[in-house]
């Protein structure tokens, strides 16, 4: 989950982000890059499918890369892709992406919508 909090001291503020943190845990689902990869004793490593997000101006795209690759994204990104639990991944990002908190927002949208599959 992702959580923002305002207070005077930065005590209030931490446990007010970490509530709302957990107020908004998502799931995230796992797969390979390929079908041929998925076997009995590989598990997941990467997102299935190619997704996108956005908030704000910042728009961010992932897809799935080949195991051994590793998180190739900027360091924010990093650190909510390494929590979620995924090994290999590339991402481009486009906007202003000096807003930190827009850019995790748009991290976590598209990481959302590894759940959510349109026909």
């Amino acid at each position: 989950g992702l959580g923002f909090g305002k207070a005077r001291e930065t005590l209030p503020a931490r446990e007010k982000a970490l509530r709302n943190a957990k107020l908004s845990i998502i799931k995230i689902n796992l797969g390979f890059e390929s079908p041929e990869a998925e076997t009995d004793e590989a598990e997941p490593h990467t997102i299935p499918f190619k997704v996108e997000g956005k908030c704000g101006s910042v728009r961010i795209k992932l897809w799935p890369a080949p195991r051994g690759t590793g998180l190739v994204a900027g360091d924010e990104c990093k650190k909510i892709l390494r929590l979620a639990g995924i090994k290999d991944i590339y991402a481009t990002t486009y906007g202003k992406t000096k807003t930190t908190f827009n850019l995790a927002k748009a991290c976590m949208n598209a990481l959302e919508k590894t759940t959510k599959m349109r026909i």
